[in-house]
């Protein structure tokens, strides 16, 4: 209790002192601030410094010309033993901090201060102090690159924009270059402890971002001794976070966490130590445990695609948009059968009928079962599991929006990052011009996605998606974060809060700023 009472004192004195100095210096020295913007900001949040340094400029005397000495970010103990040995002269303070834009972009901004080296030393002492006690800020970390990705960006990313960040916050970093699909999840599991660092970074897209996930979460149930091939089984959330920083091609992790795909947005989101609490759901076959799933699963048309794309690789990119357009005209569709088991919720028969307005953007989301024993009771608290069988064009679970650059809000805007369950968009058969109108919302606007007759939303924690298959060609492809997967039915259930990001998290107001940008 005296320890803990003695760091809330400790916090508190540091912050008023910076306060106190900053102020105080702000107003003595108005004339010699200088700002890489040409703009002094009125507040700086503690919380937001990045760092500070000095140059101590000495007076000319007639044994020796001008000299400067650069001070870096030293601990309060070695500043306080050379107190006595600061010189007289004005010195410049380089003061970095982290701005946030209307946007919700993250930059870096710098002041410099000219002032007394007493009170130079002063704010420095302080200053140093306090980002020393800051305990959620990683020091120590290992981060993956995929030179490959994005068209092979990744590795001018991180030399040119990350790299240079994480040295002026002076954290260390342990870097493996990805030579292979897997590298990094084969690497992960060749070492035995990870105790070392304070984070898992990934540069690149949502592919090694998947593979980061997978690797750590796996790591994590091994070492617990969990029976993954038991569909009940409960996860254990890692201790390390993981971050992404963008540099792929869709990138809908990050633009679903942080709402841009800027590197330096979530590289300075990293370096302060932002956590996003995120579901992770398991998927299941008939054989065992099949992946995680940590934004989408599908089942039809956009697992079609994958499988096309993966055939047709000679067309780089583009093979995407043509393996769209090539389902698009095929418009296939698949006999399914899925039990959906809704959130564990207190509601009425009122409530099952209007499934009222909750979660994000103010959409509904429309309940299309049917009530099958009526409820005695005003209120159950017993989930609700809903049968559907149809012609399905495309089964979609999201445990993520999906937004990106070609799709401004998401295919679900409304599904929520962390609290345990996950939507799902069933599209059923139709002429094309229905699937057109889905993939147009999708692209557009997928607030009012369920207002399209062929289209039904669903709010679950658990699912089981059964194809019924009377001919091996009416099989569909299953793709999982965006690799094809095999399996003839899955159970995907989802897990509250299993994975921790540095990440700010996002809210609708954000993305609608965002998106008028």
């Amino acid at each position: 209790m005296l320890d803990t009472c003695e760091s809330i004192l400790n916090a508190t004195n540091i912050l008023s002192s910076i306060r106190f100095h900053f102020e105080l210096l702000i107003d003595k020295n108005k004339n010699s601030i200088h700002n890489n913007n040409n703009t002094i900001p009125e507040t700086i949040f503690l919380n937001k410094l990045l760092n500070i340094k000095q140059t101590v400029k000495l007076s000319n005397t007639s044994n020796s010309s001008s000299k400067a000495q650069h001070f870096e970010q030293f601990s309060s103990q070695q500043i306080s033993e050379n107190y006595g040995m600061i010189p007289l002269e004005s010195t410049q303070v380089d003061l970095s901090y982290i701005n946030i834009s209307k946007s919700f972009i993250w930059t870096v901004q710098r002041i410099q201060i000219e002032m007394s080296s007493i009170d130079a030393y002063q704010l420095h002492l302080v200053v140093t102090r306090y980002l020393s006690k800051l305990k959620h800020r990683p020091r120590h970390l290992l981060v993956f690159i995929n030179p490959q990705c994005g068209k092979g960006k990744g590795r001018s990313v991180y030399e040119k924009k990350v790299l240079p960040l994480f040295d002026e916050a002076n954290i260390s970093v342990d870097t493996v270059y990805t030579e292979r699909a897997n590298h990094a999840r084969d690497y992960i599991n060749e070492h035995m402890s990870l105790d070392n660092y304070d984070g898992l970074i990934c540069v690149g897209g949502d592919g090694i971002f998947s593979e980061l996930c997978h690797s750590l979460l796996l790591k994590t149930a091994r070492q617990a001794g969990l029976n993954m091939d038991d569909p009940k089984i409960d996860i254990k959330r890692p201790e390390l976070r993981i971050g992404i920083i963008p540099a792929g091609s869709t990138d809908a992790v990050t633009f679903g966490t942080t709402g841009h795909n800027d590197p330096i947005t979530s590289t300075l989101q990293i370096i302060t130590g932002e956590s996003l609490l995120i579901d992770i759901a398991t998927v299941h076959s008939e054989r065992g445990f099949v992946c995680f799933m940590a934004t989408m699963l599908a089942y039809g048309f956009f697992g079609n695609i994958i499988r096309q794309s993966d055939n047709w690789r000679l067309f780089g990119p583009l093979r995407y948009n043509l393996a769209g357009f090539f389902q698009f005209l095929r418009n296939t569709s698949y006999h399914t059968e899925l039990i959906i088991t809704e959130p564990l919720e207190k509601y009425d028969s009122k409530a099952l009928i209007n499934n009222l307005n909750r979660h994000l953007f103010g959409n509904t989301v429309k309940w299309q079962g049917t009530i099958g024993e009526k409820i005695d009771s005003e209120q159950s608290s017993v989930p609700l599991v809903i049968k559907r069988e149809d012609q399905y064009r495309t089964i979609n679970c999201l445990n993520m929006p999906c937004r990106c650059e070609k799709s401004k809000y998401g295919m679900s805007p409304s599904v929520h990052l962390g609290d345990g369950s996950f939507d799902i968009i069933l599209v059923k058969r139709s002429w094309r011009m229905g699937l057109f109108r889905f993939l147009r919302h999708v692209a557009n606007d997928a607030r009012t996605i369920e207002e399209l007759s062929n289209v039904e939303r669903y709010r679950a924690t658990e699912v089981i998606i059964r194809p019924v298959i009377t001919q091996q060609k009416e099989i569909g492809n299953w793709a999982c974060d965006g690799e094809l997967i095999s399996a003839n039915e899955v159970r995907i259930r989802a897990h509250h809060r299993a994975l921790n990001l540095f990440a700010s998290g996002i809210c609708s107001e954000q993305i609608k700023k965002i998106n008028k940008k």
